[in-house]
């Protein structure tokens, strides 16, 4: 397998499962290059669009301790969408359990080390055993020393609810917990195993062990996981050097196990099964090999890059099959691609029988095909779901005799005139007589957004804008600022011109009698009833407007002026609650004072507009897409037109649109994943929402369209900046 993204730690992980981020906790025993001490937790961005081999770190933050487990937990453990990326917890060796909020740890506005939210506290030794439900985001399961199993709810994480522990007793008795896992499909059962080799099966509904069992030799136990696809098969592996093999168990039948994995030649340390196909299984052992498993063969499918230390934490990447990632002992995390993965496997001897290629992954297989043939005919094939008893599922193939529709012929043949010069115009033509076409409100504002899509250039964003209600500012002419000053002169009566010839005229006709019959003020007697006058106008304006002030206050802030401490300054200002002046002073102070002076003004404010200004200031657009109100979603997608850097935009979009379909606003998620360019997911809607005859002409028209669209790469409406 090829590393594709590294970072130089020596954490164990844990991957957001809606989202590319990847969180690293400094894990207890180990040292990096740095031989610091310190404890802390990063969240990193998975950017596989970026050529850069190195994870770029978003945010950071200490930690009480050391961890021993890290876990994810899907949005929607915590309602409210200041929780939008779940909960983050980590079992530390003090025994208590962290939890933060990896949105606040993200975001700008607040600071990292005040993102934690929780601290646990329960146990009495190292929590070794930690995972987030799948099924219910909000329990999370901790196991530690003296076999003791703690469930808490976390709906509430400032008020976290544990319910009574469970603990075995007699042959159910467990030593240290070393691991846990939840059930894929029950949300009730989880499975732990220890340090003693017994592994326990827990009813949470009865508060009390299903079943238990461990292998004839009570080997010690370090990891177990559930068969995603077989809720009743879970494997267990053990650290053990002299028996390290690992064994697949039937809960419905312990006596023995029903399989077993041999391959490695010591004690295994970590274990993740594939949520995408449960035929792949990675393992990493004390031999330094990490293993890909074919668990329908037993055979060994690729392996991972030797290192001179082993790895001790694995994790399957759940948005893009494949891809995975490893921590190991030399103070590195590293992202693999599976599919860059030798065919064989490593370590066959010379001469000796080559074996046969490994099977395709299921996220490859296509269950669904279609093929034309002669005279008409179209072959198809589709999955059928398999018969009790059976372990595969099998496909069934018809042959239909096609019926030609002259109606989808014509649209086709247009279709076709419309593409044959790829000009753009011919196909926003195409769009405008669709929208003008359509039946409902829906198609008609689909077929508008695909129109915009095929506008040249920076024009693209011009109309967007305008299609979502916004219009951009408009540049004021040259000419403005003379048009400006001859109104100005307008409204004053002032003929420059006029002036001087009539001063010019009288000087020479006037034999000066009148300057001396006459005498005019003097400019200094004019200057001096001008500012008399002035004065009393400013002192009747002050008297009228001012707010009475502390002096004391006014006192200690000019004294920290008068010796240039600025800071302090800021600091007595924002304590009166006189945020303008802090913000003058903080801009006199320097940029650091001037950033933090107004990033305390943002975080405080109450005005909605300035949760806009503070995601343009602090460029944290995600942050702002994951928490604006989705009412306001077009105002969302215009301020991503505006101000999203070029290699952000699509994910920016496909979050925004992600967040309105998990809501039910198929149109406006729809016009989102449009703009993001995901063709796969707009597809999938329109195919859902068809409901008549003529919903398939219009979702044949669309699909025209956007294969056009892909094959010619003509999504080009990107922001400004780029």
């Amino acid at each position: 397998m090829a590393c594709i993204k590294s970072a130089h730690r020596a954490a164990l992980t844990a991957l957001a499962p809606d989202a590319p981020y990847l969180a690293a906790g400094t894990m207890t025993g180990a040292v990096d290059l740095s031989f610091s001490a310190s404890a802390n937790i990063e969240i990193f961005r998975l950017d596989f669009q970026s050529d850069s081999t190195d994870l770029p770190i978003l945010a950071s933050a200490p930690s009480p301790d050391r961890f021993n487990r890290l876990s994810w937990s899907r949005p929607g453990a915590v309602e409210g969408d200041s929780f939008a990326l779940g909960l983050l917890a980590g079992g530390l060796s003090d025994g208590s359990v962290a939890v933060w909020n990896p949105l606040s740890m993200i975001s700008s506005e607040g600071k990292a080390e005040d993102a934690m939210v929780a601290r646990l506290e329960k146990h009495t030794g190292p929590v070794c055993g930690l995972e987030f439900s799948e099924l219910t985001p909000n329990r999370l399961a901790s196991g530690a020393e003296q076999g003791e199993l703690c469930i808490w709810d976390l709906k509430n994480p400032v008020e976290p609810i544990v319910y009574p522990p469970l603990k075995s007793v007699g042959s159910h008795a467990q030593a240290e917990i070393s691991c846990l896992s939840w059930n894929p499909k029950f949300q009730h059962i989880v499975a732990s195993t220890s340090s003693n080799g017994m592994t326990v099966v827990w009813d949470l509904r009865n508060q009390k062990p299903l079943t238990s069992f461990s292998d004839s030799n009570r080997r010690k136990c370090s990891v177990l996981q559930w068969n995603p696809d077989m809720s009743t098969q879970l494997i267990v592996a053990s650290d053990d050097d002299n028996s390290p093999s690992l064994r697949v168990w039937d809960v419905r039948k312990t006596i023995s196990p029903v399989r077993e994995f041999v391959g490695h030649s010591k004690g295994v340390i970590a274990m993740s099964w594939c949520p995408y196909d449960s035929s792949f299984l990675l393992t990493c052992s004390k031999d330094n090999r990490t293993i890909c498993w074919d668990t329908v063969s037993g055979e060994i499918i690729s392996e991972l890059p030797a290192s001179a230390n082993w790895n001790f934490d694995l994790h399957w990447y759940r948005k893009i099959p494949g891809v995975i990632a490893a921590s190991s002992f030399d103070g590195k995390i590293g992202i693999y691609n599976l599919e860059f993965s030798g065919l064989y496997a490593t370590g066959d001897a010379v001469g000796a029988p080559v074996r046969p290629r490994a099977p395709a992954p299921k996220w490859l297989k296509c269950p669904t095909g279609a093929s034309f043939g002669f005279g008409g005919k179209l072959v198809s094939f589709h999955p059928v779901a398999p018969t009790q008893g059976a372990q595969t599922s099998t496909s069934e193939v018809h042959v239909h005799n096609l019926v030609i529709e002259q109606s989808l012929v014509s649209r086709s043949t247009e279709f076709e005139a419309a593409i044959q010069n790829g000009d753009k115009s011919s196909l926003r033509a195409l769009c405008e007589k669709k929208s003008q076409e359509s039946l409902s409100d829906e198609e008609r504002e689909t077929w508008g957004f695909l129109r915009v899509m095929f506008e040249d250039g920076d024009f693209a964003r011009t109309k967007l804008l305008a299609h979502l209600g916004f219009e951009p500012p408009q540049a004021p002419p040259a000419s403005s600022t003379d048009e400006l000053s001859q109104t100005l002169a307008d409204t004053l009566n002032i003929d420059h011109a006029a002036v001087t010839d009539n001063a010019d005229a009288q000087f020479l006709i006037d034999n000066g009698d009148d300057f001396f019959n006459n005498p005019r003020p003097s400019e200094a007697s004019l200057a001096e009833e001008s500012v008399s006058t002035n004065g009393q106008q400013i002192e009747q304006e002050v008297s009228g407007d001012s707010v009475p002030s502390d002096p004391s206050i006014d006192k200690s802030i000019q004294h920290a002026l008068v010796v240039g401490d600025y800071k302090g300054a800021v600091n007595q200002c924002l304590a009166s609650n006189r945020m303008a002046d802090a913000l003058v002073i903080a801009h006199a102070g320097g940029s650091a004072l001037w950033e933090s002076t107004r990033n305390h003004y943002l975080k405080n404010s109450i005005s909605p507009y300035l949760k806009v200004v503070s995601a343009m200031v602090g460029n944290d657009l995600m942050s702002f897409v994951s928490t604006w109100p989705l009412s306001s979603w077009k105002e969302t997608l215009a301020l991503l037109c505006t101000f999203a850097q070029k290699e952000e935009w699509h994910i920016l979009c496909d979050t925004l649109a992600s967040r309105l379909l998990n809501v039910g606003d198929t149109l406006a998620a729809t016009l989102c994943y449009i703009c993001a360019g995901n063709i796969d997911k707009a597809v999938e809607i329109w195919s859902r929402t068809l409901k008549s005859e003529d919903g398939g002409k219009t979702y044949v028209d669309l699909l025209q369209v956007w294969l056009y669209n892909k094959s010619a790469q003509s999504i080009a409406l990107l922001p400004n900046n780029s």
